[in-house]
């Protein structure tokens, strides 16, 4: 339907107005919200509010959040609008691939809206009903997951708690099949008489949120329980709480990697948990979606495939040599060849060109040897003799073992002494981290020092303890892991 014959819904009675319509025909009620927004249609409705499609004067297409004041008391009421204007403003301030941009928030007929970028798709609750038994394959599930977790981590670093990831908050972008990460939970600010972070999504929610509390790592619980759902179809909603099967156990196919990685994400206890989004994200196995497709072999030459040929046409490419047969016995003798053209020498089809000899080169490393050696550097004639060792020394030379590459994260923390630089508290961090990847992967293991970054900013100062002041970084590299 294009913009000219959209018709403009209203919010109140449902009704359906015309387009260039400024009054509810039915309830009398202005449809020209913040005299900006028409509703076109409504994509999703609930006890809270809904969800509309809407666009303005320009023809730009928006989606408005709106959400019913149930309060009964003046100061809760007031209260919670405060609290909706301050996390509507830092709405605005987020700037995500995988976050709609919150363009501005207002008050109309008795309700809160919130006007965000129309996200063209569907959520994963949608989608998943129209999968065979409700599962979706691992790839596609893990390339979701690191987007995800890409959403986690940039809001945990401004100490924003999403609290409710589920599959009806994420939604997939039909063009590009991206994921959008929306509704931030403002629906909790307009629920009197809650705890805290209470709200959530039973199934999804970690235990400590049923108290009231909320972690980064209460994210990072509900992420890997909407994980579970996406690989299994096993809707927790639907079980008994907090209780979750090892992946594989409904779900063969699916690698033992990302099955750990899920089981620790969703331990009871916080501190068993993954530390961060990004530790999680690190933990899955998504180098697997980013290896190249392998080469096609090469064909066999064209001589080997194509079909006989009448010697004439064979000619024409190249006639292999073949070895001289013996000299006939028969009585009549083959005519003698003119001695200006001599019979060419027997090839040998399998034997490789001999390289040219050079002499100047075994001159030119007796020279460099002896300014060496002249110049006195202390150990050089032991080295020297290494190189000139038996031959036989190439023949136990280690061959590299084959080897796979992927981004570790770990939490580090140690301790030094008061007025140690940062500098050098950077370097025992990095050398932490060194000895935990040798210790969990073995002394092969080799890191590429050029990528290892500290994840979140500078180390934190997070007290003190019997050996001086603690410092704590969340550290990630490119680490190539010999294969065993």
């Amino acid at each position: 339907m294009s913009i000219a014959t959209e018709r403009t819904l209203c919010p109140i009675c449902g009704t359906d107005n015309r387009n260039d319509a400024k009054f509810c025909q039915q309830c009398g009620n202005n449809i020209v919200l913040n005299n900006r927004y028409r509703i076109t249609r409504a994509i999703k409705e609930g006890g809270m509010g809904a969800v509309y499609a809407a666009t303005d004067q320009s023809g730009k297409r928006y989606a408005l959040k709106s959400l019913i004041d149930r309060f009964n008391d003046k100061a809760e009421r007031d209260e919670a609008i405060e609290r909706f204007k301050e996390e509507a403003s830092i709405l605005r301030e987020l700037q995500h691939p995988q976050i709609p941009h919150v363009y501005g928030d207002f008050l109309h007929g008795g309700r809160y809206y919130l006007a965000m970028d129309f996200v063209e798709g569907d959520d994963l609750e949608d989608l998943q009903r129209h999968q065979a038994n409700e599962q979706f394959d691992e790839p596609t599930v893990l390339r979701w997951a690191e987007q995800i977790a890409n959403v986690l981590d940039y809001l945990h670093e401004r100490r924003l708690i999403y609290r409710d990831v589920k599959p009806s908050n994420i939604m997939i972008e039909r063009k590009t099949g991206n994921v959008k990460v929306v509704d931030f939970g403002i629906a909790k600010l307009f629920q009197p008489n809650e705890r805290g972070t209470l709200i959530g999504t039973p199934g999804y929610s970690p235990p400590e949120q049923y108290q009231g509390q909320a972690t980064p790592q209460s994210d990072i619980y509900a992420l890997g329980a909407t994980l579970h759902h996406l690989l299994t179809g096993r809707d927790p909603r639907d079980e008994a709480p907090f209780s979750f099967p090892p992946v594989r156990q409904l779900a063969p196919n699916v690698s033992l990697a990302t099955e750990q990685a899920i089981s620790k994400a969703l331990e009871m206890e916080i501190s068993k948990r993954w530390k961060s989004a990004a530790a999680f994200r690190a933990a899955l196995p998504l180098e697997s979606l980013r290896k190249p497709k392998p080469k096609p072999k090469p064909q066999a030459t064209v001589i080997l495939e194509q079909k006989p040929q009448k010697p004439a046409m064979a000619a024409s490419v190249g006639a292999i040599p073949q070895p001289q047969k013996a000299a006939p016995t028969s009585s009549t003798k083959p005519k003698p060849k003119p001695k200006s053209q001599p019979l060419p020498a027997k090839p040998k089809p399998s034997a490789k060109p001999k390289k040219r000899f050079r002499p100047w080169i075994p001159l030119l490393t007796i020279l460099i040897v002896g300014v060496l050696l002249a110049l006195g550097i202390p150990g050089m004639d032991q080295k020297i003799l290494n190189l000139f060792n038996s031959s036989t020394a190439t023949s136990v030379t280690p061959i590299p073992q084959a080897a796979t590459t992927r981004w570790v994260e770990r939490n580090i923390v140690v301790s030094v002494v008061e007025g140690t630089s940062d500098t050098e508290i950077a370097n025992q961090l990095k050398q932490q981290y060194r000895q935990a990847i040798v210790a969990e992967f073995g002394n092969t293991a080799k890191i590429n020092e050029a990528l290892m970054t500290f994840v979140g900013g500078n180390p934190r100062n997070i007290g003190t303890d019997a050996s001086g002041i603690r410092y704590e970084v969340t550290i990630r590299a490119s680490v190539a892991i010999p294969k065993p």
